[in-house]
């Protein structure tokens, strides 16, 4: 017969045993004291690409007085390594023509016109002026992460897709060569997506090189990374500081499965993409995926950058991207917004 002492003891190992709720600290010093123990930092600031809150948090992060005393370099997934030379010469101080500096931003693989539009984008110039106060020895440098395309060798959508390919093979070469070979640390801002360290697309079967990402290759080649991802607005944050930083290994928050999605998943044999039926679609716990998510607010606050009507102004700029996007096969919806935009439709 169990006894009331047996019980209690029973009990409690059972509650000490459940995992506790995340605990929100504070985002800036967290990121930079993970840097100690990591080479890599991916951050998915920003519940999607376009979400402005996403690019001011890391802004805020460079101007932190705390940044320019590291060796951490950012590497930007929308920028083009073919003009990182460009890049090196802006964020050093020098005067760089803005039609040869939009190159990085314009040139990418991912032909959408960015809601910056004229201007340069704020991390560049955070970087720039955090840079005008230090000895070159220890400048910051902004890193491009995306494959070093030619567009004006891209003829076809099979031209498009060989460069498509190298996002993720072309970021950890970067940061492999660029930043940890010369003894310095990555912040990876970059989407979600590429920060995974097992494939969602795939199944979680990382067999085939199509299903790396740039953290699962740096990770592979001994690297030690650590993933962030943003996440919204629900029971388990409210109430949290703004921003507020939570590591969810060993919580509820960790313990949950990542959300399934929509999107449809494939195994891939011989370099063709076999769909996956919904019943055989694996699970994976949140904290075997990411390290620890970011809260920037409420769904209130979350806003989307529009375009800026003054890229209609260079009507060659507009046709480019347009050509760009069909070649690219992008959604309708894509060249629909910039058409309109401009009065084109």
């Amino acid at each position: 017969m169990t006894t009331p002492r047996l019980w209690c003891a029973l009990l409690l190992g059972l509650q000490s045993a459940a995992p506790a709720a995340p605990a929100p600290v504070e985002p800036i010093g967290a990121l930079l004291d993970a840097f100690k123990t990591h080479d890599v930092v991916g951050l998915s600031a920003g519940e999607s690409h376009g979400d402005v809150r996403g690019p001011a948090f890391v802004v805020s992060l460079i101007r932190d007085p705390r940044f320019a005393a590291t060796s951490i370099d950012i590497v930007m997934e929308n920028g083009n390594s073919r003009y990182q030379a460009v890049m090196d010469r802006f964020t050093s101080g020098d005067d760089v023509p803005y039609a040869e500096l939009r190159r990085v931003w314009d040139d990418t693989t991912q032909p959408q016109v960015t809601a910056g539009g004229g201007e340069i984008p704020e991390i560049y110039r955070a970087l720039r002026e955090v840079n005008r106060t230090l000895p070159p020895a220890r400048w910051h440098r902004a890193l491009a992460g995306d494959p070093p395309i030619e567009w004006e060798r891209v003829a076809t959508p099979a031209d498009f897709r060989t460069w498509l390919e190298r996002r993720d093979t072309n970021g950890a070469d970067v940061v492999r060569r660029e930043a940890i070979a010369n003894g310095r640390h990555a912040l990876l801002f970059y989407g979600a997506g590429h920060l995974q360290r097992r494939q969602q697309a795939t199944n979680y079967v990382m067999t085939d090189p199509l299903a790396e990402t740039v953290v699962s290759l740096l990770a592979g080649a001994g690297a030690k990374t650590l993933v962030v991802t943003t996440i919204g607005e629900r029971d388990a944050v409210r109430g949290w500081p703004v921003p507020s930083l939570a590591f969810i290994r060993g919580t509820t928050l960790g313990a949950e499965n990542v959300p399934q999605g929509s999107l449809p998943r494939v195994s891939i044999r011989n370099g063709a993409f076999v769909p996956i039926p919904r019943e055989q679609w694996m699970e994976l716990r949140m904290e075997e995926q990411i390290d620890a998510v970011l809260y920037l607010g409420p769904a209130s606050t979350r806003r989307l950058a529009p375009l800026p009507a003054s890229i209609c102004a260079d009507r060659a700029f507009v046709d480019v991207h347009l050509r760009r996007m069909a070649l690219a096969g992008l959604p309708p919806s894509e060249p629909a917004r910039l058409k309109s935009l401009c009065g084109l439709e």
